[in-house]
């Protein structure tokens, strides 16, 4: 695939460091459909083939529907930058990290999807399939809920008999 600006690209170089695989993969995936939809063209061949080589047919159609959902959904533009770009912006990660939270904390999830979509609700249950049709095919995604803070103590329970 070529970004806008004519550099070809591969998904393994997106984004900053520190993202599994899976990550690259997903924030690969929104910029190029942004990318793509900018520009006019259809986005659905170029990223269902990426996507079923680097995962499976099936993550490419989840892939392609959860973009659809959220695209349908949008209640705002979204701040979505270049394929190239080393950066990430808020609302990529809010939905990248949406869909890495959505199987253990689909709350949270829908919580970070709603200043994005009408229904985060339900783009949260679609981004949960994606999430497992991704671990399913070796790119899982990990579930990113902050770091823990270096200074905090580890929290004491009293063991219950």
């Amino acid at each position: 695939m070529s970004c806008a600006c004519g550099l070809d690209l591969d998904f393994e170089d997106t984004g900053p460091e520190g993202l599994a695989r899976g990550e690259r993969l997903l924030l690969w995936g929104l910029r190029t459909w942004a990318a793509l939809r900018l520009q006019g063209k259809p986005a659905d061949a170029t990223i269902g083939a990426a996507f079923a080589r680097a995962a499976s047919p099936r993550t490419a159609s989840l892939f392609l529907q959860t973009m659809m959902l959220i695209e349908g959904e949008l209640v705002r533009p979204l701040q979505i930058q270049c394929p190239h770009c080393a950066g990430y912006a808020i609302d990529e990660q809010r939905l990248v990290t949406a869909c890495g939270l959505a199987a253990a904390a689909p709350g949270l999830a829908s919580r970070l999807l709603s200043p994005l979509v009408a229904r985060p609700d339900v783009t949260a249950v679609l981004a949960r399939a994606l999430n497992h049709a991704m671990a399913l095919d070796g790119a899982p995604l990990p579930v990113r809920m902050g770091e823990p803070a270096e200074d905090a103590r580890p929290m004491q329970t009293a063991t219950l008999h």
